[in-house]
């Protein structure tokens, strides 16, 4: 009997060990999956700014704008410059004026000079957690790189002609109805510089594969930003899905 319960000791202590290893290896891939999740995107920059991060110990690179970035980023904002950041999680736009030094949050940016303070505006959650979750390639600080592209999404073997986009179900031709009468919305109330009405739309369009669209809204911004890095490399990525090719990393 002692020797029964010695073995059943032995074994009910193994399962809990084994219990713990497994929550602590769970709580530390979820810290880190959330300390490198993205919490807002960076919408507008007039100027030069850099962007680093304690944590990862980052030289300071150039912030671009349609940048992701995270919690804990720092970026310091040269005289002159301007930038809107935009979280996604409670839609709280932040435009600031440099010289300043930012360090981004969960919902709002820390100013590291006393008494500066950010022109703020709020746009709906609904909007903006879309936007959190799109698959559009964007850069990201994350991947500290100038101009580096997810390239997230299908790929194809090369065809010679474009793929036609899939058949949209009644359901997928509503929910893009819909997403089309608030892009609307938006762009009647944002300014004109302002890509939120766009990007929100895009990712939902990127959502049901409807890629000719998309070529023809990411054109309109081209319009406005002519030669940006980030919208040629997207016009790119988004040919390359309609053309059946795999985008270029």
């Amino acid at each position: 009997m002692k020797a029964v319960n010695k073995m059943t000791f032995f074994r009910l202590g193994s399962l809990c060990l084994a219990g713990v290893l497994v929550l602590l290896w769970f709580v530390g891939a979820t810290s880190a999956q959330s300390s490198t999740s993205d919490a807002g995107l960076i919408t507008k920059l007039s100027g030069e700014a850099t962007y680093w991060n304690q944590e990862e110990q980052k030289e300071p690179a150039p912030a671009q704008a349609f940048m992701k970035v995270r919690k804990g980023d720092q970026l310091n904002l040269l005289a002159a410059t301007s930038i809107t950041l935009l979280y996604f999680a409670n839609g709280r736009q932040e435009t600031w004026k440099g010289p300043a030094t930012l360090v981004v949050g969960d919902l709002e940016s820390a100013s590291k000079n006393p008494g500066s303070q950010p022109e703020v505006k709020m746009i709906s959650t609904k909007v903006t957690g879309r936007m959190e979750c799109a698959t559009l390639p964007l850069p990201s600080s994350s991947t500290a790189k100038y101009g580096g592209m997810e390239t997230r999404g299908p790929r194809h073997p090369a065809r010679e002609k474009p793929v036609a986009p899939p058949p949209l179900s009644p359901e997928a031709r509503r929910r893009i109805k819909e997403a089309e009468r608030t892009y609307q919305d938006l762009r009647k109330r944002a300014e004109a510089d302002d890509p939120i009405p766009e990007l929100y739309f895009l990712g939902v369009l990127a959502d049901y594969q409807q890629f000719p669209e998309m070529e023809k809204l990411i054109e309109a911004m081209l319009a406005k930003k002519p030669g940006d890095p980030v919208l040629k490399n997207l016009k790119t990525w988004v040919h390359s899905q309609s053309a059946g090719r795999p985008a270029p990393n």
